[in-house]
């Protein structure tokens, strides 16, 4: 990931189906968190398990410090209120020359 881009990030959480289920992403490099959830996910069923895709703005990708790693990790419950979670992954987060949020136009 890039600092002040609009990346998409997909996530594969194999052998789930997590239709029906509350989900929620977390992204965390020390102090600082983000939360992912609800209609922030597009997730998508398949024979490997669900895909789950969603996009930083520029503010949220500028949140993190280049070159260390982000934590990623998911978590789901369903209606009986069974939970679970996926083992935490790392991103990279690599700096930007242009260290600022820019809008089409400007």
């Amino acid at each position: 990931m890039i600092k002040y881009t609009t990346p998409a990030i997909s996530l594969l959480v194999e052998g789930k189906d997590l239709t029906g289920q509350d989900v929620y992403v977390s992204l965390e490099q020390g102090k600082t968190k983000l939360m992912k959830t609800g209609t922030d996910l597009v997730m998508t069923v398949t024979e490997e398990g669900t895909e789950i895709v969603f996009t930083l703005s520029q503010t949220e990708s500028a949140m993190f410090d280049y070159g260390k790693s982000v934590s990623i990790q998911v978590n789901f419950i369903n209606s009986s209120g069974v939970r679970d979670a996926t083992e935490s992954k790392s991103i990279g987060v690599m700096r930007n020359l242009l260290d600022e949020e820019i809008a089409y136009g400007d």
